[in-house]
């Protein structure tokens, strides 16, 4: 890679990282972990829930995450849900920005190594 290439290497990254970063703003509240729906079987023996899984009650919704290396779960009512939901989405939105932001930094870090290093080999040549 030349220079010049680097250089607009360079430039295209700073173009996307804005890009990402404008997108950041629009990313609400976030939330950890994730939202399951559950189909159980109730406290009595006589019930078909115990005989075919079919016949199951549910679904009932829990929110489940990690909590000091252990999981943990909590049942979340239908509103509840919907709003754990969205946040858990505006994290997973969240983390694929930040992921790519991450992609371009590697690829701006590539071009603007080689531009630096350009530069001290070009003072060094005029030093002599």
């Amino acid at each position: 890679m030349d220079a010049i290439k680097a250089q607009q290497i360079l430039e295209d990254c700073q173009k996307r990282h804005h890009t990402l970063a404008l997108q950041l703003k629009d990313v609400g509240f976030v939330w950890p972990g994730s939202l399951v729906s559950r189909y159980l079987t109730c406290g009595k023996a006589n019930c078909a829930c115990h005989k075919d899984p079919a016949f199951r009650h549910g679904p009932y919704l829990y929110w489940s995450t990690k909590v000091g290396g252990k999981t943990v779960s909590k049942s979340v009512s239908g509103s509840d849900a919907k709003i754990v939901q969205q946040w858990i989405a505006n994290r997973i939105e969240l983390e694929s920005i930040i992921e790519q932001m991450k992609e371009v930094s590697q690829d701006a870090f590539e071009a603007a190594s080689l531009l630096l290093r350009e530069d001290a080999e070009d003072s060094q040549s005029k030093k002599t």
